[in-house]
């Protein structure tokens, strides 16, 4: 396999050099997994294993393997004798797509209400500083990744396995759809607040408005959403 000597030094997400794993299928599909945020593999597009595995340097057995990964995280469809394709969303599943978020970060607030806060609100603090240094620099990839990680944060600190699991299937899919519309919107603005509005609600320990607040701030995009991502698609050419 060639993998290791074609990626000698792989970078992830945030940029820093990483070993590389030893379950490649893993490490192929995370690097897959970016494209398809970042829709350089765009909605309804083909994944050729053999163009992936010339790509990454891999043979065709892992980089299936990566996909079949990826399909069970509902980012990638398989249809016999066609192979494999980008998931692409209809209006109405991106609808219910925001509306399941909503009502499971809702669930996740309700979870926090019954823990010390304290700690995860001074590492929510950290975050949101991040991102507000990342929207006024306009830089796109640093606020996106530390905004996962806000939420991810608020996710693990509910200790709940249930959540965690089910949480970690809809992010998935949400992830090339939140991306799309940040960067659509991203240059308007100078600063995003309301993480830190909720993050201090939380610190109060007024669950109610935490609540309402991560609810509305994930559901007044919706119909936003849906226009954003039909004229992704048109740039890109839907296929």
């Amino acid at each position: 396999m060639a993998l290791a000597s074609s990626l000698p030094a792989a970078r992830g997400e945030t940029g820093n050099v990483v070993s590389l794993p030893e379950t490649i299928p893993y490490f192929l599909a995370d690097r897959i997994k970016a494209g398809i945020i970042r829709w350089r593999y765009p909605p309804g597009s083909s994944l050729r294993e053999i163009d992936l595995a010339a790509e990454y340097g891999a043979s065709r057995g892992p980089v299936r393997e990566a996909l079949r990964i990826l399909e069970l995280q509902g980012l990638v469809l398989h249809a016999p004798r066609r192979g494999f394709k980008v998931k692409h969303y209809t209006a109405d599943d991106l609808r219910h797509l925001y509306r399941l978020r909503a009502q499971l970060e809702a669930e996740v607030i309700d979870a926090l209400s019954t823990k010390q806060v304290d700690a995860l609100c001074d590492g929510l603090d950290r975050i949101n500083a991040v991102m507000r240094d990342s929207a006024a620099r306009k830089d796109l990839e640093g606020y996106f990744l530390n905004n996962i990680e806000f939420h991810q944060l608020m996710i693990d600190s509910t200790e709940s396995s249930v959540l965690r699991t089910i949480l970690h299937q809809v992010n998935a899919m949400s992830l090339p759809v939140r991306f799309i519309l940040l960067r659509d919107e991203f240059s308007g603005r100078s600063e995003y607040k309301y993480h830190r509005d909720i993050t201090q609600a939380v610190r109060d320990r007024n669950f109610k408005l935490a609540k309402k607040m991560t609810v509305e701030h994930i559901t007044v995009n919706m119909e936003r959403v849906v226009d954003v991502y039909a004229e992704a698609l048109g740039r890109h050419g839907e296929r």
